[in-house]
């Protein structure tokens, strides 16, 4: 069985409709600023992605279902092995049987006194013969029993085994689709919040950001705060961060690492 994981997050790709659109290289820094806000969307659809990737992938999930194989194939082995064990009882009984009768027919006989002396004196070590006979099949049949019954308890405890194996990944599947449905909600309101913002933003400017992000493995825009990039998470060098504070307030900047668009705060 497969988790029902419920519809991806969508999102934009990158080179989409705002690839048609020249990339800005100014923007008011208001709009700037609001690129950090389409960029929080963009992560935390990038998240929800991710998890459903993760619940589709689901290891826990995978090792139940290799546990309900398992037990399947023990619980057909256990099926056959007391199908067998039960044809073997079948089988010992007709010998008991065919050997009960024709001793109680001899022994008919015998009482009747039917036939010659040497006839009686043949069917009295025939008798003796058929209960030694007698005697080992009902031997073999209490054995083929006692068989059948540890087969019929083989065969009960794999069902069992079966059944419980086959219970854990239903329930790890119903654990998968309730987070999946809650991740798949999710991710659609993210991307309807998502399409509302970059509505609002100058379709250069979007142009731009969606070209950035996409070569920045994620990123299209992050604060500098002080001289720390929060794109690429390290120190910019002092020429270059005094290169960005000298650029006017509208010119997009970008981190000298990441490439992603640098949002300068009142400090910068």
């Amino acid at each position: 069985m497969t988790p029902a994981t419920g519809p991806t997050p969508t999102g934009p790709a990158a080179g989409g409709d705002a690839a048609a659109v020249p990339p800005a290289t100014t923007a008011d820094p208001a709009d700037q600023r609001r690129l950090l806000d389409l960029q929080a969307l963009d992560t935390a659809l990038d998240q929800a992605r991710s998890r459903m990737q993760q619940l589709r992938q689901d290891p826990r999930y995978r090792e139940l279902q290799q546990a309900v194989a398992d037990r399947q194939a023990e619980a057909d082995a256990a099926a056959v092995a007391l199908e067998q064990a039960r044809a073997a009882v079948t089988a010992a009984d007709a010998e008991v049987a065919g050997v009960r009768s024709h001793r109680e027919r001899n022994q008919r006989r015998l009482d009747a006194g039917e036939g010659s002396a040497r006839d009686l004196e043949r069917m009295m070590h025939e008798l003796a013969t058929l209960a030694e006979l007698q005697d080992r099949h009902e031997e073999a049949e209490l054995e083929a029993m006692d068989a059948a019954e540890q087969a019929e308890a083989a065969d009960a405890t794999a069902r069992e085994g079966l059944a419980a194996a086959q219970r854990s990944a239903r329930e790890r599947a119903a654990e998968l689709k309730a987070e999946a449905d809650e991740v798949s909600a999710r991710g659609q309101d993210l991307t309807a919040r998502r399409a509302a913002l970059a509505a609002t933003l100058p379709p250069g400017l979007l142009a731009r950001y969606e070209r950035v992000r996409a070569r920045a493995g994620g990123i299209g825009a992050a604060r500098l705060v002080g001289n720390h990039s929060e794109a690429s998470g390290m120190p910019i060098s002092p020429a270059d961060l005094e290169a960005i504070r000298r650029a006017p307030a509208d010119t997009l900047v970008y981190c000298p690492d990441s490439g992603a668009i640098l949002v300068r705060g009142d400090d910068a």
